[in-house]
């Protein structure tokens, strides 16, 4: 009696077979019959097979005038649902939790949102902590380190649109007030990889950020650990801000940011 095919192996088979069809429309459309079954390794009827069927599904079209296939929009659609559900509060959890307990400091998110930098989420350490941020509140692009470490990565035109003109809002002593302070300021953020809140909002406290790109390589998120100057010797801040970068590399890479390097402008 024939063997029966196994169905997980048969189920794998194809589900591979569909997806080497679809990468082999991704990076050029308007691709015949018989260049999809090349890059594949199928034969042209099994290609057409399989070409067929996710016509079926609008994740393929077929151009009648050509005879040439390309990916559906249905593919566009399923593709923009994926990013939408890539949540950064979700996805960064697991590290900001590791983060509390390993630096007993304060851990914030904040995304740019209408040309402002909105705290999203503020994780309080269990110690002793001056004011800092509040969720929901909007921080200042010049003095944080969460709006610094945001704009390091944006081109200088961008920069100068966000921070609006100088003297910028003093706050304590050590605030940069004038543009060509923050220039430098942020050059030195894009060597270190992080940005540096010095006791720039509020005397007292001092902060580290890193910037999280989104699927497109935007600079759209930051997160940051801040704690009382006592506590945040230089040093450790330069620590923390290490393990920031790494740690922001992989939810970065959660959000569907792919492309390697260290943070540069983007001018």
């Amino acid at each position: 009696m024939a063997r029966r095919a196994d169905p997980e192996r048969y189920n794998l088979e194809s589900v591979a077979r569909t997806a080497s069809v679809l990468y082999a429309l991704e990076t050029e459309s308007g691709r015949a019959l018989d260049q999809v079954a090349a890059d594949t390794g199928l034969s042209d009827s099994t290609a057409l097979r399989y070409l067929s069927s996710l016509i079926t599904q609008g994740l393929v079209e077929r151009d009648p005038a050509t005879g040439t296939y390309a990916l559906g929009l249905t593919l566009f659609r399923l593709g923009a649902s994926a990013v939408q559900q890539r949540n950064v509060g979700r996805i960064a959890a697991p590290y900001f939790q590791r983060l509390l307990e390993d630096l007993q400091e304060s851990v914030n998110l904040a995304a740019r949102r209408a040309d402002q930098v909105l705290v999203l989420e503020v994780h309080q350490s269990a110690r002793s902590l001056r004011k800092g941020v509040t969720a929901g509140g909007i921080d200042s692009w010049h003095a944080t380190s969460l709006g610094k470490a945001i704009l390091a990565a944006l081109p200088g035109a961008e920069v100068a649109h966000l921070v609006g003109e100088a003297p910028f809002p003093e706050f304590t002593p050590n605030t940069l007030t004038d543009l060509d302070a923050l220039v430098r300021d942020l050059a030195g953020t894009r060597a270190r990889g992080f940005a540096i809140d010095d006791e720039e909002t509020e005397e007292g406290l001092r902060c580290v950020g890193v910037a999280i790109r989104d699927h497109t390589g935007a600079p759209v998120y930051a997160v940051s650990v801040s704690g009382p100057k006592s506590r945040m010797s230089f040093p450790r801040l330069s620590a923390i801000g290490d393990r920031l970068v790494d740690d922001v590399e992989s939810i970065s890479q959660g959000l569907g940011f792919r492309a390697g390097g260290s943070l540069s402008q983007a001018d």
